[in-house]
This record gives C-alpha cells, structure tokens and sequence, in this order.
C-alpha cells in the first residue's frame, strides 16, 4: 500500500500545484487589482510555500533519524 500512498501524495501535489500556479498567474495578470494587493499575496503564498517544504524536510530527516 505503501506504493499507492506515494502515488496518491504526488498526483495530489501535482494537481494542486498546477491550479494554484494557473490561478497565481491569471490574479498576476489581472489589471483591476492594485499591485500592493498582488505583491502581498505573492508574499503570502510564497512564505507558505516555504514553510511548508521547511516541515515536509524536518519530517523526512526525523524519519531517517528513527524518531518517528
């Protein structure tokens, strides 16, 4: 099952990493919002996304270690 889970988190990842790119891009392109406004979501998703790659790092190196 293990094999499963593995493609089931990736296609899960993909998907979501299409749609929120393509959504990112049409809010970038959209003229209507001031630039502040995209700047800080920008910020927002970026900070995010980093956040959470710091965690999914964490986990992985405490599972090699054998503290999970």
């Amino acid at each position: 099952m293990r094999k499963f889970e593995a493609i089931g988190s990736i296609l899960i990842i993909m998907g979501t990493g299409i749609l929120t790119g393509y959504g990112m891009y049409l809010f970038i392109q959209a003229n209507d919002v001031p630039v502040i406004i995209r700047l800080g979501v920008i910020a927002l998703f970026v900070g995010t996304v980093i956040i959470l790659l710091s965690l999914m790092k964490e986990r992985i190196l405490e599972k090699k270690r054998g503290l999970l």
